[in-house]
Parts: structure tokens; C-alpha cells; sequence
């Protein structure tokens, strides 16, 4: 492509990495303008060119120009330079797009990274200001934190080529990412690598996103290092970053010991400890790493006997705790001496969640401990869960930190173990350490059970499912077809509005439509390998086409030809071969014009355009319908199309987040029917025995069912995946495609 600059360096050759084309004279290594995008390849050898939407359609900036900018907020340990730095980083439109802050532990890493995105909200006045996610990836696995992330930035997605691909929306963004080095904890080693390599150095490669990352020097560092060899590097551990002076006024507030701030400067956590040894001694020509590991000699010398039970009995925690669950553990000596051996740490970095820090510490602690037996621990957890009358445990009573913790201890005793079986634990157990023993499992070669490979497809780490009924409610969906009697279960005590009527998996990306014309009745599907008939109310494949490949598609719909149209992601509308009937006639759809979505209605399509129109365009007669002004601020995103009121109903959702309904011939309504801050993914709408059902899926995974005229019924449902395509049968039933499943849906009373 002539006058273009292609994006093919060091990452090209990783997984899930994007390429992109870019107007003369932009920096690929660099951060390049999302209106100097002209458009990107998705990975795979065979994958079609896709022009850029915003391509020379420059962003505006939503917040008014004289909105007075926030102050910063206070930044202590004489950490302003570190502060400034990393301000600069970001408004520096030719720097590099990853910061990655190293040091020590105890340096004050997260504390800086928190102070960050405090500094910079979302909608901070200045566009070159704003932090969009601060994701904490400790304990976290690849897919906990692929699932966080999107979950932070509006987006949903379960694996990191779903987030990449949600991504490609044009949408510059800033992600600030802490404790890397801690992530999956210590019976998942080499997670932290696998993060950077299959997250977050693809990330890197999409160049309207900013990357900081919390990393000392080693294996996960290396990683981002190889595939950004240009990026920023603020290392704590250099006295440039912090004020010597103001550092010194810091340690003088902190409570406990005296000490003389030229022997720990520049690290906070040295401070916080040397202030809670006696008699500490450092010399300050030593390296951060090598005083701590000297002070925490000092430190656990000096600790008396039923303190330093208390902090051994944390360091078999795995994690961080909470005090009123640490005083329960084996040799904490119960809740006076534990609230006296927190004294003698430093502060944890949030409230009430203690774990030895620095590492150094807990190395020194770890030294003097017998091995975990995690057998034996795991009962003595288990001894305090509450019981039942029935005598059995009582889960829903139950703390899920201790849940989550006596699922570590199994975990770690046997990958494979049966409390991976026991749903109600799943259920009322942090998800996040749920996740992890089940990636414990997989990597130790368990085959994947029914209630493994829902709780994959849940994506349960997110805010949308904190509370263990709305987990149970998604659950149910992934578990039909599966495991019966669980997602039974799962639904009982979900109690939710609607429920999942079938499950069917496919191997790759879907989409579906209603059948008209001759396949009036029928359900298209299709599922990554071929466009297939099938029965709605059950999910019973009648028959199939011919294998077809498509790793991308936009949207699927039936024709009154017997065929099918498919729009994939590039633009591109093709016309499917169904038992021998076509999609369109030939030269049908030449005429047509750009469009980036679409729907089939007896002798009718209805399109979506780029510039935020719909059409209506009778076939047989060559008769169009527009409404006179765009509908859509942006891109058409989706459409759906029913009889109605004796007439034609038609539901579009664009890329600005709107839900509109209009009739050909008639004025549309005066404001849109629904509407979020988030890109529509789909939409559907059918006439059926309730009366008329409206059906909408946003990008952050939200899928709303709203009965005609009933503002308040129907139901507000998360699958923890993107919705491709929706159905509404004239039964009842909404038919969703996701990125490995179509599953159908009904609304209860």
C-alpha cells in the first residue's frame, strides 16, 4: 500500500499480535493517532485487510476545554520526581508506548502505580491524563486477569484474543497493570511471564494503548522487554526518583524506632521496616535488595516468641489475609497476638490484607518454617466453616476468604482435587482463587470436567458477579447441555428472571438468524466450519452446507432467495450457498453500497451504514427507505427486523452505544428506546405469545431483555462473552451467538 507505514517489528511474531497500516510519516515503535490508523490485519496467515473506521476522523474530546484540571493528590516518600516522571510519560504524544516501573520490593512500586491512576481518572480534563484501568494481577492467571481487564475497561472477553480483537474499536485507552511479579501465586510459578507474554506484550502492539507496568528485573520483564526494547524504564531503586529531603521528612512521621534516612533511602518499605527493628544497622553502600535481606535478619531476631508464631502461621497463607481469618490459622495465637505482630509489619498496601512484605521478609520467615503440609491445613480451615443443622458445612454462611483459602490448600495438596467438584464451594469461594486452582489442574494434565470448562466460559472475575447468585445465574447457561443436574442447581438458587432453554458449542466464532422465506421455521447457524439449519427450539443441526471459514464475522441473515448473507469484520458482504439456493441474485449486491450491518425481511434487507444511516430496500421492487437523519452517532452496529403493527419494525444499535426502533415510511420516534455507554453488539426483536420482545447486547457483555411497553420486566443478563448475534423466535425464545456457543434463552413469567 502505497504512502503507508506498516507495523511489522519484533511482535509480529508473537500470538494474537495485530498488524497495521498507518499515513505516512507515523512511528509504528511509537503512539500513533487513531485518525492515522488506515487499518489493521488481524492475526493468521489468510486474515483480510480491515480498514480502520476512525480512519482521518479525528477524536474530540467530550470534556469542556475550560474544566478547571483536578489537583494531583498527595504523593509521600519524597516520591514527586517519580510522580512527575511518569506524568510526563504520559503526555509525551512521541514517547514510547510502555513504562515499565521497576525496583526492589519495598520501593513502592504499587503505591505509585495507585497514586497514578488516582492522578489521572478517566475523565481528567486533559486527554493526555487519564488512566482507564488499574488492573492488580496478584494471584491472578492469564484468563482472571484477560477477564478483569476488559471487565475495567467496559469491554468483556474471556481469552486475550477476544480483548484484542474488542480492542480494534479505535479507542485510545491507558492501563496501568501492578504486581505482575506476584501473579498466580507460588504453586502457579512462571505465571507472571505467561501474563506478559500472552496479554499483555499483545497489548502492545495496538497502537492507541498505553501500557504501565509494575515489574522488577527478571523473566516477565524480559518479556516486555523483548517485544518493546524502547520503552520507558522507571527504576525505583535509583536515587534520581525520589527528593532526598522530603524523604527524609517522611521517615521522621513514621512511628516506632528512630533511623537514619540515609541508610534506606530511596525505599519506603526499608523505612517502614528499619522502623520497627531495634538496634537495625544498614549501610547505605549496599543495594535495596541487600539491606532488606539484612534488616529482615535483624527484624526476625529481635521478634518475640508468639509474634513470630503469628507471622509464621501468615506466611502459610499463600495470599494476602484478612486479620480476623489469620488469627484463626494454626499458631497465629488468636486475634490480641495477631493485631501485635501486624505492628511489626509494614502497612499493607490495602486495608486489613496482610502478607509478609518485603519479599525478603517473607524469604527469612519461610527459611525458619517446616514445610506446608497443605493436607493438614486445609482441615484445620475447613474447621471454621459454620454447619448446618443437618450437620453439613454451612457455604453461604461461610467468609469466602476462608472458602477461598481452604481452596488453595486443596489445590496445592492435589491439583486434581475433588473440592474442584463441589459447586457450592465454587460458588461461594473468591472466584479469582477458583480460577487458579482450576489452571493448577489444567497445567498439571487433569482432564477438564463439565463444571471446569462452564466455569471458563462464565468468566466469573468480574464486578458484574460478585455476589454468588449472579455467578450461579451464568453458571446455569454454560452448564445446560453439560451438566443437567448442576446447572438445575446453579438455577435454583440463582432465582434470576430467565433461564437457558439449550447449549450448543461450536468450534469457532458464531452467528445466527431466523430463517424466511423457504427456511421460515429454521434457525441459521453459523459456527466457524459451515453454515448449518437447525432446529430453535432445540439446537438439532437438520443440515448443513458446505464447510466455510470465516474467523471474523460481523453479521449472518437469511434471504427470501433460501440462501444467507454473511458481512464479515472487513466489510465484505457475501452470498451463502444453502442447498442450492443463493443469497442474492448476482450483481445484487454491487448495488448496495458500504455497509457495516445487516438483517433479511421477506422481500427485503435493511442495512446499517458507516455514517450512522439505515436503510430499508425492497428486492423485488428496488425501493429504498432512509430515514432523513443518521440514527447512530457513528457506525450502525446491529439490526433486527419484525412484523408489527401492520407493518415493518425495524431495531438498529450503533457504536455509540443507542438502541433505536423505526418503521419504513413512517417518522421514527423521537428518542431512542434504549441506550448505554457502551458500542451495541447485537440486537434482535419478535413478535411472541407475551407480546413483542426487545433483545440488545452491549460491548461490556450486558444483554438486556425488555418485554414491549414493560420498562421495568424482563431481565439485565452477563454470559462473561461477547454477543455476536441475537434471535427472537416467535415462541419466546432469544437465541444469543458467542464466540464458542449459541445458546437460547426465556424470560420467566
Amino acid at each position: 500500500m502505497n504512502g503507508t507505514a506498516v507495523d511489522d517489528g519484533t511482535q509480529e511474531q508473537g500470538v494474537n499480535i495485530w498488524r497495521y497500516a498507518f499515513d505516512e510519516g507515523a512511528d509504528p515503535a511509537g503512539r500513533v493517532p487513531v485518525h492515522a490508523v488506515q487499518g489493521s490485519w488481524p492475526p493468521g496467515p489468510d486474515a483480510a485487510y480491515r480498514p480502520h473506521p476512525r480512519h482521518r476522523r479525528p477524536l474530540t474530546d467530550p470534556v469542556p476545554a475550560d474544566a478547571p484540571p483536578p489537583g494531583l493528590p498527595p504523593l509521600g516518600a519524597g516520591r514527586r520526581p517519580a510522580g512527575r516522571a511518569l506524568l510526563s510519560w504520559l503526555e509525551d504524544t512521541r514517547g514510547p508506548r510502555l513504562c515499565r516501573v521497576a525496583g526492589s520490593s519495598g520501593s513502592g512500586r504499587t503505591h505509585l502505580l495507585t497514586w497514578l491512576a488516582a492522578a489521572c481518572p478517566a475523565d481528567h480534563p486533559r486527554p493526555g491524563r487519564r488512566v482507564h484501568a488499574l488492573l492488580d494481577v496478584e494471584g491472578l492467571t492469564v484468563r482472571s486477569a484477560t477477564t478483569r481487564l476488559a471487565d475495567l475497561l467496559g469491554l468483556t472477553a474471556g481469552t486475550p484474543a477476544d480483548l484484542l480483537e474488542a480492542l480494534q474499536d479505535g479507542t485510545p485507552r491507558t492501563v496501568v497493570v501492578t504486581d505482575l511479579d506476584r501473579a498466580g501465586g507460588p504453586d502457579l510459578p512462571g505465571t507472571p511471564e505467561r501474563i506478559a507474554a500472552e496479554l499483555l506484550v499483545p497489548l502492545l502492539s495496538v497502537p492507541w494503548l498505553l501500557l504501565v507496568v509494575e515489574a522488577a528485573h527478571g523473566p516477565a520483564a524480559d518479556e516486555l522487554t523483548a517485544a518493546a526494547p524502547g520503552a520507558a524504564v522507571l527504576d525505583l531503586d535509583q536515587p534520581q526518583w525520589t527528593d532526598p529531603a522530603k524523604y527524609a521528612d517522611w521517615c521522621a512521621r513514621l512511628t516506632g524506632h528512630q533511623i537514619d534516612p540515609a541508610t534506606t533511602h530511596p525505599s519506603p518499605g526499608l523505612a517502614q521496616l528499619a522502623a520497627r527493628t531495634p538496634g537495625a544497622v544498614l549501610d547505605p553502600a549496599r543495594t535495596p535488595t541487600e539491606r532488606a535481606t539484612a534488616l529482615a535478619d535483624t527484624w526476625w531476631a529481635a521478634l518475640p516468641d508468639a509474634e513470630r508464631g503469628a507471622l509464621t502461621a501468615l506466611s502459610t497463607a499463600d495470599g494476602p489475609l484478612s486479620t480476623e481469618l489469620w488469627a484463626t490459622l494454626p499458631g497465629a495465637g488468636g486475634e490480641q497476638v495477631v493485631k501485635s505482630a501486624a505492628d511489626l509489619l509494614p502497612p499493607p498496601p490495602m486495608a486489613d490484607r496482610w502478607r509478609l512484605r518485603p519479599d525478603e521478609v517473607a524469604h527469612r520467615v519461610a527459611a525458619d518454617r517446616p514445610p506446608v503440609d497443605h493436607g493438614a491445613m486445609m482441615w484445620e480451615v475447613a474447621g471454621g466453616i459454620p454447619v448446618r443443622d443437618d450437620g453439613g458445612p454451612d457455604l453461604a454462611a461461610s467468609d469466602p476468604e476462608r472458602l477461598a483459602l481452604l481452596l488453595r490448600h486443596a489445590s496445592a495438596a492435589d491439583p486434581a482435587t475433588p473440592m474442584l467438584d463441589e459447586l457450592d464451594l465454587l460458588l461461594y469461594a473468591e472466584p479469582a482463587t477458583v480460577t487458579a486452582a482450576f489452571q493448577r489442574a489444567e497445567d498439571a494434565g487433569t482432564p477438564a470436567t463439565p463444571l471446569a470448562e462452564a466455569w471458563r466460559l462464565a468468566a466469573p472475575d468480574r464486578a458484574a458477579l460478585a455476589r454468588p447468585a449472579d455467578r450461579a445465574a451464568v453458571l446455569h447457561a454454560w452448564l445446560t447441555g453439560r451438566d443437567d443436574a448442576s446447572a438445575a442447581h446453579c438455577a435454583e438458587l440463582a432465582a434470576a428472571r430467565w433461564h437457558t432453554v439449550w447449549n450448543r458449542p461450536a468450534p469457532g466464532p458464531c452467528m445466527t438468524a431466523l430463517g424466511i422465506g423457504p427456511r421460515t421455521g429454521s434457525l441459521l447457524v453459523f459456527d466457524g466450519a459451515a453454515l448449518h439449519l437447525a432446529d430453535p427450539a432445540t439446537g438439532e443441526l437438520t443440515s448443513s452446507g458446505e464447510p466455510l471459514t470465516e474467523r471474523h464475522p460481523r453479521a449472518l441473515t437469511a434471504t427470501a432467495f433460501g440462501g444467507a448473507l454473511l458481512l464479515d469484520a472487513s466489510g465484505t458482504l457475501s452470498s451463502l450457498v444453502l442447498d442450492g439456493a443463493v443469497g442474492a441474485p448476482p450483481g445484487t449486491l454491487e448495488t448496495l453500497g458500504p455497509c457495516t450491518a445487516v438483517a433479511g425481511h421477506h422481500d427485503a434487507l435493511v442495512l446499517g451504514h458507516p455514517d450512522g444511516c439505515t436503510s430499508h430496500t425492497t428486492l423485488s421492487t428496488g425501493l429504498t427507505h432512509r430515514p432523513e437523519t443518521p440514527l447512530h452517532d457513528g457506525p450502525v452496529t446491529a439490526l433486527g427486523v419484525t412484523d408489527a403493527d401492520g407493518g415493518t419494525l425495524v431495531v438498529s444499535g450503533g457504536e455509540d452505544g443507542r438502541v433505536w426502533t423505526w418503521m419504513p415510511g413512517r417518522p421514527p420516534l423521537p428518542a431512542p428506546v434504549d441506550q448505554r455507554p457502551h458500542p451495541v453488539t447485537a440486537t434482535a426483536l419478535g413478535a411472541t405469545p407475551a407480546g413483542l420482545l426487545l433483545a440488545a447486547a452491549w460491548s461490556d457483555g450486558l444483554l438486556r431483555l425488555r418485554r414491549w411497553g414493560e420498562r421495568h420486566r424482563g431481565a439485565d443478563i452477563r454470559l462473561g462473552a461477547p454477543i455476536h448475534s441475537l434471535a427472537v423466535t416467535p415462541d419466546g425464545l432469544v437465541i444469543a451467538a458467542l464466540p464458542e456457543v449459541v445458546l437460547a434463552l426465556t424470560l420467566v413469567g
